[in-house]
């Protein structure tokens, strides 16, 4: 068991954006916080360095690990070339939220009308868009998902097709569209979706007044049971021929021939042909459907049965501008295990929630990222403390100082002593470069500094024996997140020379 998330479609991208796809996938990857490994061996110490997901020479970018959850998952592939992305188990938290974001971009876009599934429901995609809008500053609406049938119908035949199918347990249609959008979801396809799950049999059909949606389904079905009545073994064969033939023949079929069933082809789907005939022969519609589906017409001109007025509103609905959310809310965890058996040493301090503090590796100088107050004066104080240890090293110390091997040293003991603190790629390798650079080394120095003045701070990091199950009030506690985010700072190079000059 666990907690799934694929998306049930084609992931076929059109030609003229495959590009933008591919560079928009990666982009909603690492803002997410998604990163892979690299293994470093020296000085009889192994440890692991951090890069955010990258796709290699063959265009394929494996990952497992976000930096905002600090857990690993199973192992994800995106093939850049093919456009497919491939997860297993996603956890319930921040890795969960930025692959069900990263599966919906292709719904935005794919060409076809599949759907992001998590655990066998359709997600509700407006949080999803409006962190994609802000990563991507872009302006995607939920529109499409107003294609009811479609997507109904795209459901459908995946759980068909997967072997899933039980006709006993419909799905609900409620699903599809977020409920601050419900209102844009009424017309034929949520009327037609409805009389497939409850059937026609007792809904006061017969006081449906003439000129209604309602009224026409009741007519079709009356005369497909005449129609039934009249040509007996023959007649789902003889209705399958009608609803195959293309426009201009059915509105010049004999009325004799197939009474007015012909007249309603013209305006009326051939799937409510279909649903109600299967209701009228008591087989299954959608074991049907996905057989047949093909085979008919789609050249129907439909009619409003509503007025002007409720087209319109539907319409503004439908368009609903989703707008923008930022990282630090689209991935804020705050469920009902959360804090859950958070212990009592840290019960007077504020829960933990991201923020922008901890968005410095992304940091650029605009708005994007805005770090608080708090942090600044962090900020400031350890460029003081820097400082002073460059005042404060000679030349000599510098010269016999093995930098390299006191930053593996001091790497290795913050991931064991406050788990999972990995230092990024590109800091390493510079301070790697620079190893007898007095700004590095004083930032090495710093570092060891602020180890040791978080560890009692921090230590109860060491209490978690299951770090799915523990208190993100532990797993963040304000100690571990310092030595974090101080990593963090120093892979940043621009927020680094702006803060500690160098």
């Amino acid at each position: 068991m666990g907690t799934f998330c694929d998306y049930n479609g084609n992931m076929t991208i059109p030609d003229e954006f495959k590009d933008e796809f591919n560079e928009n996938m990666i982009k909603i990857l690492q803002r997410g916080g998604m990163m892979q490994f690299e293994n470093v061996h020296m000085y009889g110490k192994e440890i692991h360095l951090i890069r955010p997901v990258e796709c290699d020479e063959e265009g394929k970018a494996y990952f497992s690990f976000n930096y905002f959850e600090d857990d690993l998952w199973e192992s994800v592939l995106f093939n850049s070339r093919t456009q497919v992305l491939r997860s297993g188990k996603i956890g319930n938290n921040e890795f969960n939220r930025v692959m069900c974001a990263a599966y919906l971009l292709y719904e935005l876009y794919g060409m076809d009308y599949g759907y992001v599934d998590r655990n066998g429901d359709f997600i509700d995609p407006v949080r999803c868009i409006a962190w994609i809008n802000h990563v991507l500053d872009k302006d995607f609406t939920a529109e499409k998902r107003f294609n009811l049938w479609k997507y109904y119908e795209s459901y459908y035949f995946t759980e068909i097709e997967q072997d899933h199918y039980d006709r006993a347990y419909p799905k609900t249609v409620f699903g599809i569209i977020p409920e601050e959008l419900r209102g844009g979801m009424g017309g034929r396809d949520l009327a037609d979706i409805y009389y497939i799950v409850y059937g026609t049999g007792d809904m006061g059909m017969n006081e449906a007044s003439s000129g209604s949606y309602p009224y026409e389904i009741m007519c079709v079905k009356k005369e497909l049971q005449k129609f039934s009545e009249t040509y007996g073994f023959d007649r789902k064969k003889r209705l399958y021929e009608l609803l195959k033939l293309p426009y201009d023949e059915r509105q010049g079929i004999a009325c004799q021939k197939y009474g007015g069933l012909a007249e309603m082809t013209l305006r009326i789907p051939a799937r409510v042909f279909v649903y109600l005939f299967a209701e009228i022969q008591g087989f299954d519609f959608w074991t049907e459907w996905h057989e047949v589906h093909g085979e008919f017409y789609v050249d129907e001109i439909t009619k409003n049965y509503v007025g002007e007025s409720v087209v319109k509103k539907r319409e503004e609905i439908r368009n609903t501008q989703i707008g923008k959310l930022n990282t630090k809310d689209f991935l804020k965890n705050n469920g009902c295990f959360t804090f859950y058996n958070t212990p009592a040493e840290l019960k007077d301090k504020p829960d933990y929630y991201l923020s922008d503090d901890d968005l410095m590796y992304w940091w650029d100088g605009t708005d994007t990222v805005q770090l608080s107050i708090r942090m600044i004066e962090t900020l400031n104080r350890w460029s003081v403390e820097l400082k002073k240890f460059e005042t404060e090293i000679n030349r000599d110390e510098i010269e016999d100082y093995d930098m390299l091997k006191s930053l593996l040293e001091l790497l290795d003991r913050a991931n064991h002593e406050y788990r999972d603190i990995y230092a990024f790629q590109n800091m390493f390798y510079e301070f790697a470069q620079n190893n007898k650079d007095i700004h590095y080394f004083a930032a090495i120095k710093l570092f060891e500094k602020i180890l040791d003045e978080n560890w009692e701070t921090g230590k109860i990091i060491q209490s978690v024996e299951s770090w799915s199950t523990a208190s993100k009030n532990v797993i963040c506690n304000e100690g571990r997140i310092n030595v974090k985010r101080y990593l963090s700072v120093l892979a940043n190079k621009k927020l680094r020379v702006k803060c500690f000059g160098f």
